[in-house]
């Protein structure tokens, strides 16, 4: 191949030619009526669909429409007469009125004697960046809600029921009535603990105690459906009903009392004084389901069966035990396991026989355990 030794000149009109970036001139005047449009490359008429013929004598403001955001010229004056490079993105529009997204730069050319004689405006059609960029934005807006809801759901549930809730668009289905376990957990003498510590002792109780019991809860495959102040309220058969709800929360108050009294030891070592902890347990119909408005929904179990298991867990005060189970709890866990297995769950429970509810017309038959080793 021969050697080539010649020099070439550039031809800065053949690369703007060429440029595949759309280049527009204008004169200098930036007062009104502002500059007028001087030239155009290809690229410029490839974009816009103006012709050169159409446009050379015209303001670059034929570009702009509706949705031209003029706040971006906020600086435009001040920048180009200052001889800076002047940068701005917007949407414009094309000579057939479709909209694009518009990202230019404006240099001055200057003469010998430093005086600014024209402008160049460089421009790039970033409609498929910003459209790719708003993607990216509502699908991290999307993850942001996504994550947020399972924040929420794992407060209430175990890690596996949440990864099944998630996946659904309606977690917790249509508001509907079924039977499940109802368990209350709430700490005995709870206005004369808060009375003998500082506030922010008592949140830290309240986080500890909500801590290990959520813990509990969700290794029997309880629900916890709120915390309301020092008490707790577990469901056991949510979000499906199962073989095993009743047992499942007797199991759970059992392990609760237990974690209770270890709770109990560690607070002792540390010269603290013992919590009491009252359980109530109870099993019937329920109705559950999202309540309040669109802007505002939570989840919520109603019914005898809840109220009950709520008087339940206070009626530990009057009969100085721990915890309180309804007969509808004792009697599920009897359909649930054979005669013996029943029989080595339920024989930690003491029957106590009927016991008045307030605000209940029939008394409910009940059964008692103390395990308490230290009270308030």
């Amino acid at each position: 191949m021969p050697k080539v030794d010649a020099i070439f000149e550039f031809d800065a009109a053949a690369a703007i030619e060429a440029a595949a970036e759309s280049i527009l001139i204008t004169t200098a005047e930036l007062d009104a009526p502002g500059p007028s449009i001087v030239y155009v490359n290809p690229a410029f008429e490839r974009i816009t669909g103006w012709s050169r013929a159409e446009v050379v004598g015209q303001s670059p403001r034929i570009l702009q429409g509706p949705k031209t955001d003029h706040r971006i010229f906020a600086d435009f004056e001040e920048t180009l007469h200052s001889g800076k490079i002047w940068e701005g993105k917007t949407i414009n529009y094309r000579k057939d009125g479709s909209e694009f997204w518009m990202e230019w730069s404006i240099v001055p050319l200057r003469t010998e004697e430093g005086l600014i004689y024209q402008y160049v405006a460089i421009q790039r059609d970033v409609s498929a960046r910003v459209a790719a960029q708003l993607r990216l934005e509502e699908a991290e807006a999307a993850q942001r809600v996504a994550d947020r809801a399972r924040a929420n759901l794992a407060r209430y549930f175990s890690p596996t029921l949440v990864e099944t809730l998630a996946a659904k668009d309606q977690p917790f289905g249509p508001v509907r009535r079924q039977n499940l376990a109802v368990l209350f957990a709430d700490i005995v003498g709870f206005t004369k603990l808060s009375e003998s510590i500082e506030p922010e002792q008592v949140i830290e109780v309240l986080r500890e105690l909500h801590s290990w019991m959520a813990k509990v809860i969700f290794e029997w495959g309880g629900s916890i459906e709120g915390y309301i102040g020092d008490s707790v309220l577990a469901i056991f058969g949510f979000p499906e009903s199962g073989s095993q709800d009743g047992t499942n929360a007797l199991s759970c108050a059992y392990d609760l009392l237990a974690a209770t009294q270890d709770w109990n030891r560690e607070r002792s070592e540390k010269g603290l004084s013992p919590i009491g902890v009252g359980l109530g347990l109870h099993y019937g119909p329920v109705v559950l389901g999202d309540v309040g408005t669109g802007d505002y929904l939570e989840f919520t179990v109603i019914g005898d069966t809840v109220n009950t298991a709520s008087r339940l867990e206070q009626a530990t005060r009057n009969l100085d035990c721990d915890l309180v189970v309804g007969q509808a709890l004792v009697d599920a866990v009897k359909v649930e396991n054979d005669g013996e297995l029943a029989a080595n769950l339920l024989n930690r429970l003491q029957h106590h026989g009927d016991f008045a509810i307030r605000g209940r017309s029939k008394a409910v038959d009940i059964w008692t355990l103390t395990m308490r080793t230290t009270a308030l």
